[in-house]
């Protein structure tokens, strides 16, 4: 009777140790599964290094700029003793409403090229941006970074020379009226508004600047001539 009730015990106490001993085997399974991987690891990592500085630090501009021209006048003075530049306008859209995010600043777009934080930041504090026309790199990370895709502001038929003097300037949120220059300055006029965006080429040849190796000063002003943005080219 006793060898009887010995193996019952056994064999009770084998099931229930078996019994046990599945689910912490399934529990273990399940903690593998949803371990990241060391190519995740690396991934995620890869993503991060496109966000923020690899180390906590105050940033002005994420990247270097010009100084100032030397010979700075007020927007009142250069508007009412300019002269009124010629421009083109290959994009007016006054319904155009600016995105607080786009789709193409993520990290996992093409590579996070236009993710970095500090630029994100940088250029949600401006309105008035300025950039060289040559270069098809360039206008692509230009407009990339302002949240437009497919712009196409080259005039056709344009000779080399009149391509490598155009400066591209691109207004939002603010109704262009005038453009006026005088020396490394030029002033936009323009009346604030609450959508909208223009972008306008100028062309060098049409200024007589002061100072050829100096940058030149955009200015984006009121009618009454109170700053709203400004950018150096």
């Amino acid at each position: 009777m006793r060898f009887i009730l010995g193996m019952v015990v056994i064999a009770t106490v084998t099931y229930i140790q078996g019994i046990e001993f599945e689910p912490n085997q399934a529990v273990t399974a399940s903690a593998a599964e949803v371990q990241p991987s060391q190519t995740q690891d690396e991934e995620l990592l890869r993503r991060l290094e496109k966000l923020e500085p690899p180390i906590a630090r105050d940033i002005q501009s994420p990247f270097v700029q010009r100084p100032f021209p030397s010979k700075v006048k007020s927007t009142v003075e250069v508007m009412q003793r300019g002269y009124q530049l010629p421009f083109r306008v290959p994009l007016n859209d006054p319904q155009w409403q600016r995105p607080l995010y786009n789709e193409q600043w993520h990290s996992t777009y093409s590579g996070g090229r236009w993710a970095y934080m500090p630029l994100r930041l940088f250029y949600a504090q401006h309105r008035l941006f300025t950039t060289s026309l040559v270069g098809l790199s360039n206008l692509y990370d230009f407009f990339q970074n302002l949240g437009f895709k497919d712009i196409d502001v080259e005039q056709n038929g344009a000779t080399q020379e009149k391509r490598i003097n155009e400066v591209v300037v691109v207004v939002m949120q603010a109704r262009i009226e005038r453009v006026v220059t005088q020396g490394n300055q030029v002033v936009i006029v323009a009346r604030p508004q609450r959508t909208g965006v223009q972008a306008i080429t100028i062309n060098k040849t049409n200024m007589k600047l002061d100072n050829q190796n100096e940058a030149i000063l955009f200015q984006l002003v009121t009618p009454d001539g109170d700053e709203i943005d400004y950018s150096i080219y």
